[in-house]
């Protein structure tokens, strides 16, 4: 696996972030559950393009996201249908409808390897985001590592309020027993189609912001900026990106 790090960056950046960042990356380049290697390097390659892609910057500014018709900008190779996912995922996330998540999974994907899209384009948003914050360059892609996907779906994963099957907090299989810890917490059901994206995302989330139990513990700061400024911030870009979680 190629090291990437951020040593050469305009700020330090903590070795645990770092190190979470550098295990995304390995993660990325080696086989899931549904996509092989190489697509999954194809499907965040996808992820960058989308932030210049055209058609992605009409539809943004446009009433619907369906108004302008043509080609996504794409060297990915994927399939068209997957680059159209990918696309609207990375770009216009706040207007996906349940419509179009059907037709999605009606004629283009399943719901194992959609779910496993969904988490590459988060971790590759995740981690392109913070470089660009810092004034660092993002990170080469990886190189595409052999192997075959693991195939798995947990038996304990059924329809829930969410699109796609979850695993709910109290259901989880002994294979899941070491990911449902702590407090319920219905964001961390968002992947468990697929487990070990859940599992790496929640990785990423635990550096990148905090971990589950530091969350509510408001006796002690875990970052140098407080609970408060976390918060403040979390809250304003999550409304500048049309999250209502």
């Amino acid at each position: 696996m190629a090291a990437v790090s951020y040593d050469g960056a305009p700020h330090l950046v903590r070795r645990d972030l770092a190190d979470s960042h550098q295990r995304t990356w390995d993660r990325l380049a080696s086989p899931g559950t549904w996509l092989d290697g190489a697509t999954r390097v194809a499907v965040a390659a996808a992820a960058r393009e989308a932030r210049t892609c055209r058609l992605c910057q009409h539809g943004k500014l446009s009433i619907s996201p369906s108004s302008h018709i043509g080609q996504h900008d794409d060297t990915s190779a994927l399939p068209a249908g997957w680059v159209d996912i990918a696309h609207r995922i990375a770009t216009d996330p706040g207007r996906l409808t349940r419509g179009w998540f059907d037709r999605a999974i009606g004629e283009h994907i399943e719901d194992g390897p959609y779910v496993e899209l969904v988490s590459i384009v988060a971790h590759v948003t995740a981690i392109d985001t913070f470089a660009r914050g810092i004034g660092s360059d993002v990170w080469p892609l990886p190189t595409a590592q052999s192997g075959a996907p693991t195939r798995y779906r947990p038996s304990e994963a059924r329809l829930h309020d969410a699109w796609v099957a979850t695993i709910a907090w109290h259901e989880r299989g002994p294979r899941e027993a070491d990911y449902f810890q702590g407090l319920p917490a219905n964001i961390k059901m968002a992947l468990t189609l697929v487990p070990d994206e859940a599992r790496s995302f929640f990785d990423l989330v635990a550096h990148q912001y905090l971990p589950g139990p530091a969350m509510r513990d408001f006796a002690h700061e875990y970052r140098a900026i407080t609970h408060a400024q976390i918060e403040l911030i979390a809250g304003r870009v999550s409304a500048l990106n049309q999250c209502t979680y």
